[in-house]
């Protein structure tokens, strides 16, 4: 069989529309441009099987049940048999036992994983649910053809636990189509919406409120902010728990008028292209989907110095990193954008660049084919990203393929 005839199964049993299923749904379309056959299984029911449908992906129906779910597992074995397939690539940690237990029965295929958390949930789980979880897991790796991580930070916090051999183990940087098209508002109708001065300087940020996300310390710099620029405003885009607790925080520090937490947006790539900055204020984001698309957008953004978006900014050319947890050193990152049109241009062309040279959805399908390409050939080299030097990291080779000829 030739690489170009490989059939391809993106599984997940989630029946949201997330970054997940998002990266899922770009990745099953930039396979099929390089004319591999790539389907997605997932519940039928669920947004993700909508979106695929219209987009011109084929979808195989599998439901979600729940406990330990022999259905799914029947149902996807009598499914690779059927039409053949040769990968499934599941993308999360439930529907990599099932594809495992289903390519074993089938006798035939590969499964390749995705991890797509720092810390999954089974790192923490304490008792003997923890400990089952992790044995599976442990399980489930060493019958994987292949572990992908969305960012080299990924990579490494795996290696670290020691759950997989750097040989098994290639970052592929999450990579999306150009969102520019998918605007659907202008920045003149999003400041009327939200009663904000075309004059008036607009910080936004997209972030679930949770506290991995840390929007306290984007509201606590914004009222450093506020003290230089008066009109500043300050919209966050997203839902969570601490909703409440936030805007205490807001209301508290005198910032209503100034930071408003405005919930779920369904546009909220119109939001972003409104800003004059994006935040991104996560301390422990596993790559930083929402910062790829502010600079996709030409935007300036300003991202904690951690995890996936250390690889995504390249400091002081793409954007501004600051220390995690530093809301001083935020507020001054802003205010050094907003006082200077001439950077806030600058470092919002080259984000654009960025985002060109190292982050497009074709990029992605490139590399991730060089993964499945790579599941043929038994002879994996062993490569690490331990000590990659920060010229590593701003280079758009396929150095991190780790081996990998694309």
């Amino acid at each position: 069989m030739s690489f170009e005839t490989l059939k391809i199964a993106l599984f997940t049993d989630a029946d949201v529309f997330a970054g997940t299923e998002r990266h899922m749904l770009d990745l099953a379309l930039a396979l099929q441009e390089r004319g591999l056959v790539a389907e997605i299984v997932c519940p039928d029911r669920g947004i993700l099987a909508a979106r695929a449908r219209g987009a011109g992906v084929a979808v195989f129906a599998i439901e979600k049940h729940g406990g330990f779910d022999h259905a799914a597992i029947l149902r996807l074995r009598d499914h690779i048999k059927s039409a053949g397939l040769d990968i499934v690539h599941a993308h999360n940690g439930r529907t990599a036992l099932i594809a495992t237990l289903a390519v074993l029965l089938a006798g035939r295929g590969r499964t390749v994983l995705t991890q797509h958390f720092l810390e999954p949930a089974r790192v923490s789980r304490s008792g003997w649910r923890g400990w089952l979880a992790r044995l599976i897991h442990r399980w489930i790796l060493t019958r994987a053809e292949h572990v992908v991580a969305i960012s080299d930070a990924v990579r490494r916090r795996m290696l670290e636990r020691r759950e997989v051999q750097p040989s098994k183990a290639t970052t592929v940087w999450n990579g999306i189509n150009d969102p520019a098209a998918a605007v659907q508002r202008s920045p003149h109708e999003i400041r009327e919406t939200f009663g904000i001065a075309m004059g008036a300087p607009l910080i936004v940020s997209a972030a679930r409120l949770e506290p991995e996300k840390a929007v306290d310390v984007l509201i606590a710099a914004m009222a450093v902010v506020r003290r230089q620029f008066p009109q500043a405003r300050c919209l966050v885009a997203g839902e969570g728990r601490l909703r409440h607790e936030l805007q205490e925080k807001v209301n508290s520090s005198g910032l209503k008028g100034t930071v408003e937490l405005i919930g779920f947006q369904s546009d909220v790539l119109a939001l972003v292209h409104a800003a004059d900055v994006f935040i991104l204020p996560s301390p422990a984001e596993p790559f930083g989907l929402a910062l790829v698309e502010a600079m996709a957008l030409a935007r300036p953004v300003v991202a904690a110095r951690a995890g996936g978006p250390v690889e995504i900014v390249i400091d002081e050319i793409s954007g501004l990193l600051v220390h995690p947890g530093d809301s001083a050193a935020m507020a001054q990152a802003i205010v050094r954008i907003l006082d200077n049109p001439a950077l806030a241009q600058r470092l919002g062309e080259a984000a654009r660049q960025r985002f060109v040279d190292a982050f497009t959805a074709g990029r992605m399908g490139l590399e991730m084919a060089a993964v499945y390409r790579r599941t043929d050939n038994s002879d994996h080299e062993e490569v690490s990203v331990v000590g990659r030097t920060p010229t590593d990291l701003t280079s758009s080779s396929p150095i991190r393929n780790h081996g990998f000829r694309t």
